[in-house]
């Protein structure tokens, strides 16, 4: 799946895990307690899955975010996936091969754009809340339509197109 990445970052280590997410999250290079302080996760299902719409649809506008929040969603009620929103999102945990590239590229997970973090936490909200309709007719998978052809050997049905990505079930 694409990471919408937007520059580079001081660290390329992981600074925030998902418990420390549910603490307070900052903007890189902003003092704590700066930023996105009035944007905060209401719990650790709500900062997983703001942190995936965040990073894998920013660029993608509300439609987009609400998409990949649905994906992420619609794994969780599935039995071949984890239970739990976290689970889904960590899913391969840090290595390569995990389900959600932003995950394990190895880059700060910290939001940058504070706008954007409350875009995403509003979008995660809502999904999670059920005020939001899935627009991607049930998917489980994404890709970045720049790639052309699906990643999968398993073949899988296209639901829609939405900005940059395509959705399969």
């Amino acid at each position: 799946m694409e990471s919408h990445r937007t520059g580079a970052f001081d660290s390329p280590t992981r600074l925030l895990r998902p418990a420390a997410l549910v603490l307070g999250i900052i903007v890189a290079g902003q003092a704590p307690g700066a930023g996105v302080a009035a944007a905060q996760p209401a719990d650790e299902p709500t900062a997983c899955l703001a942190l995936a719409v965040y990073w894998e649809a920013g660029g993608e506008g509300r439609e987009g975010m609400s998409a990949v929040a649905w994906v992420v969603l619609n794994r969780r009620a599935h039995r071949d996936f984890p239970s739990t929103v976290c689970d889904v999102v960590h899913q391969g945990d840090s290595e390569p091969g995990c389900q959600f590239r932003f995950w394990c590229d190895g880059e700060s997970d910290e939001p940058r754009d504070a706008d954007l973090w409350a875009l995403a936490l509003d979008v995660a909200t809502e999904a999670l809340e059920g005020r939001s309709a899935d627009p991607t007719g049930g998917a489980l998978f994404f890709h970045a339509a720049a790639l052309g052809t699906a990643p999968w050997r398993v073949p899988r049905e296209r639901t829609v197109q939405i900005g940059r990505h395509i959705y399969y079930r």
